[in-house]
């Protein structure tokens, strides 16, 4: 816990990236709920549990969800299709959203960078606030993310940031990660820098979006989707 506290107060601020410090977490969901006894919880629902340790080496992560202003800099640049809503009038400071995991994988190839494992966006989510639900403690706020609305995304680094300085690490639009999905994963994950199955059919997403509820918004709440998905509630950022 000591050295949990000490690495939120390490992060670096790099301009658009943050420096997020090697150490070790206890990722997944710390707590049972009533519907884990029961019947109530479908078992795929059970795939962030069991809690387990991981290390992880240093890396950067970008403070802020990648924005419409930086993907169509990437879209001019390289010839890179834009996503299929823009019509020449989107706000630069939206998140970028309609694209899929390749589209997402190749903008943070062209940044020098990558897209981050499911790991890495837990630690950065959590920023040393061991066992809480949200990236800022146990309660759903709704002046400290955007979530369970129908308006669809804001601008980024509009709420607080966590103790990492990390924006929108709950709600505003969900994320992907580099990593496939599998259900039961957590039950053999090594414990250093895991990178999530070889393969699969779908793509993990973390953080929830602005359509959810704050059941989806948790820093553990793991979620999937194809490769290929495109939706307005979904973006991403880079990892380096």
């Amino acid at each position: 816990m000591k050295w949990l506290l000490l690495a939120a107060l390490l992060a670096v601020d790099d301009g658009e990236w943050v420096r997020i410090p090697a150490g070790s977490f206890e990722m997944g969901r710390n707590r049972t709920t009533s519907d884990d006894k029961t019947n109530m919880r479908p078992h795929v629902l059970l795939d962030d549990r069991p809690v387990h340790k991981v290390t992880l080496s240093a890396f950067d992560l970008d403070k802020h969800e990648v924005t419409n202003g930086q993907y169509r800099a990437f879209v001019e640049k390289t010839g890179h299709r834009k996503p299929y809503h823009w019509i020449g009038k989107e706000s630069a400071d939206l998140p970028v959203y309609n694209v899929s995991w390749d589209d997402a994988n190749a903008y943070c190839t062209w940044v020098g960078g990558r897209l981050p494992t499911e790991a890495e966006w837990e630690y950065a989510a959590r920023a040393g606030l061991a066992g809480k639900d949200f990236p800022w403690g146990d309660q759903g706020d709704a002046k400290r993310a955007r979530f369970n609305v129908t308006t669809g995304p804001g601008p980024v680094a509009r709420y607080p940031p966590n103790a990492f300085g990390l924006y929108d690490m709950a709600g505003n639009v969900s994320e992907w990660t580099a990593d496939w999905f599998d259900g039961a994963y957590y039950q053999k994950s090594p414990e250093l820098d895991p990178k999530g199955p070889e393969t699969g059919d779908y793509k993990v997403i973390r953080g929830g979006a602005w359509s959810d509820s704050g059941r989806r918004v948790t820093v553990f709440f793991r979620n999937w989707v194809r490769r290929d998905q495109r939706t307005p509630n979904l973006g991403f950022r880079c990892a380096r």
